[in-house]
């Protein structure tokens, strides 16, 4: 009938008019319907699959996003602070870099590393002053009774 498809809800934008990969797409949706259905040890494997099928994907920030909260989701906050760590180093201009240099701090809130969890969530104001992650990184530096 010519009536064109529609589109995904929550398709992540490629962004600067970049092509995405056969399959990249369907990957990394994949991935996020894992994490979606609570499935974290799967999501986390598909997400790390991601990153090394599609090395410098236009998505990649949001799969090191995704693949934190798929390990923590797993359990793993270790693993899931190391993947917000590396994510925002690898990409601290990204769309989502707000969200995951908060959930770093968060992370390590978790793993009772105070003393590093306090400057990072100080940082997402500083980075991100307009971001909604900048007032919760200042209410859970409250709950940490951060200096």
């Amino acid at each position: 009938d010519g009536a064109p498809a529609s589109e995904p809800a929550h398709e992540p934008a490629a962004g600067d008019g970049a092509q995405l990969a056969v399959g990249e797409q369907a990957d990394f949706e994949a991935a996020q319907a894992a994490l979606d259905a609570g499935e974290g040890d799967r999501a986390a494997e598909l997400f790390s699959a991601f990153r090394e099928t599609y090395p410098g994907s236009p998505l990649e920030p949001r799969a090191y996003l995704g693949h934190g909260r798929a390990l923590e989701a797993a359990g793993d906050m270790r693993a899931a602070a190391r993947a917000y760590l590396d994510g925002f180093s690898a990409h601290p201009e990204a769309e989502v870099a707000d969200e995951t240099l908060y959930r770093l701090g968060l992370a390590l809130g978790a793993l009772d590393r105070v003393d590093a969890a306090c400057p990072i969530l100080a940082d997402v104001e500083l980075r991100f002053p307009a971001s909604p992650y900048a007032s919760r990184a200042q209410e859970k530096m409250g709950e940490l009774s951060c200096p």
